[in-house]
């Protein structure tokens, strides 16, 4: 074969492949001096329709791959024996090293099933790394995809296609055009920035100099709720609407626009001046709509919020302080009770209560807002508050309760003037009303009274 002819050949493959990179070495071997060609070739599998990647219950749909790279080198010394005249490396960050055996394996077993090698003619080197590249680049998907679909067996597989996507949508946007809905401007991608839209479905775009404008903006101008896409349809969180409270928390508690964008965007100042807003608005509004979730750090002042409903202890992710949601103090542990921080109104019990009223999706909804633990424990004491009630108004009762502190105190012996042992208020224990300290009698003695003369009524030995 003359140099020169080959050569010529190289050239044709090179006008074919313009990215190919091909370098011509002379090896001395056995007293002859063999050319070895060295090269590389980076290339893109050609996906005929969109393939499926999935990892667990994570999956999506691929368009596109990114470049992968063959190293090749070729010794005319041993040619026509294909097996030793071409070596190839497949260089990818995703095809296993399986998988890159296979592709050359099958690479070669072409060449041998197509090219004639008891044949010698001039373009034998040009025609194999025709055949091969034609391979690599149009028939390996049908191996690597089976059916379309490519099972990650790691997270880091799955979040590597899930880059080699987000690269290649980027290509593609900054080759296209788009328009900016602010200044009405028609712009290349690459001088353009996608916004994260809640809806998958939808792709907005502003120009760079609208997008600081805008956000800087709103931020300065306190707008937290306009901190958004300018074009998606604004839907106000309905608290009432969640049946499961970390749900509720991870929808009040995600912005609209992550941070992580804006820091992209924006000034550094302003997007921590806006994540502090933003995390204080939704603290603020939790607290009024689940009175048991949130609660500001008596050490630094910033708002701590419940991960569990039914869990007192909190503790503040900036100064880290663990706290009693309850009485505020540092973390006494569970077995020492401490008084109630908020008590539930009579008619949300009773509404949890009555199955015959209350449907199985509204009660989910209130345990969403109070905690289901908390509502159980408010449930018992009213039941048990309402047997306590029964008890004293039943005839012949010993029972009654202080009309101030409400604590159940029992007369075993002695007239009507009562003394609670928990507050200390004196009061008549056969109408309940407090009686005055100077004088406790009074009150049976005065004859408009309805206790009038009824001092020692009840007393063991009083009976007519």
């Amino acid at each position: 074969m003359a140099l020169t002819q080959f050569e010529n050949d190289l050239e044709i493959l090179r006008d074919m492949y313009p990215e190919l990179e091909m370098k011509s070495v002379k090896v001395e071997e056995e007293g002859e001096f063999p050319q070895r060609i060295n090269g590389k070739l980076l290339f893109k599998i050609s996906l005929l329709a969109d393939v499926n990647i999935e990892f667990g219950e994570q999956h999506m749909l691929l368009s596109n791959l990114s470049n992968e790279c063959v190293e090749f080198t070729i010794y005319s010394c041993h040619y026509p024996d294909i097996r030793r005249c071409v070596v190839m490396d497949i260089k990818s960050l995703w095809i296993s090293t399986d998988e890159k055996k296979m592709l050359i394996d099958k690479a070669l077993r072409l060449v041998e099933e197509t090219v004639d090698m008891s044949i010698e003619f001039a373009d034998s080197f040009t025609s194999i790394l025709i055949l091969i590249f034609g391979f690599l680049i149009d028939d390996t998907a049908i191996l690597l995809f089976p059916n379309g679909i490519r099972k990650c067996l790691t997270q880091d597989q799955y979040d590597l296609f899930k880059q080699i996507s987000e690269e290649a949508t980027l290509q593609k946007v900054s080759r296209s055009n788009y328009h900016c809905c602010i200044c009405m401007e028609m712009e290349k991608g690459v001088r353009m920035i996608k916004l994260p839209c809640e809806n998958a479905n939808v792709e907005h775009y502003l120009c760079r100099g609208c997008a600081k404008s805008y956000f800087t903006a709103m931020i300065q101008e306190n707008r937290i709720s306009s901190v958004r896409c300018p074009q998606c349809e604004y839907k106000e969180l309905k608290l009432e609407d969640f049946k499961s409270y970390k749900k509720m928390l991870k929808a009040l508690f995600t912005p609209l626009i992550p941070v992580s964008f804006l820091k992209e965007v924006i000034d550094t100042e302003l997007c921590e001046r806006y994540e502090k807003m933003f995390y204080n608005q939704a603290a603020t509004r939790l607290s009024k709509y689940c009175p048991y979730a949130c609660v500001t750090c008596r050490r630094c002042d910033s708002w701590c919020t419940k991960e569990d409903l039914d869990d007192a202890m909190i503790q503040c992710q900036k100064c880290h302080f663990v706290f009693c949601f309850d009485c505020l103090h540092a973390w006494h542990g569970y077995n020492n009770k401490c008084g109630k921080k908020v008590s539930l109104s009579t008619d949300i019990i009773e509404e949890y209560l009555d199955d015959t009223v209350t449907s199985y999706e509204r009660k989910r909804k209130l345990e969403a807002k109070y905690g289901r633990r908390v509502l159980e424990l408010e449930v018992n004491d009213y039941l048990a508050e309402k047997m306590l009630d029964l008890a004293i108004k039943k005839e012949g009762s010993n029972l009654q309760r202080c009309p101030k502190c409400k604590v159940v105190v029992e007369r075993s012996e002695g007239c009507n003037k009562m003394k609670c042992e928990v507050c200390g208020m004196l009061f008549c224990f056969i109408c309940g009303v407090l009686l005055y300290p100077e004088d406790p009698y009074e009150h049976f003695r005065e004859a408009y009274s309805g206790c009038y003369g009824r001092l020692f009524e009840g007393m063991p030995g009083t009976e007519t």
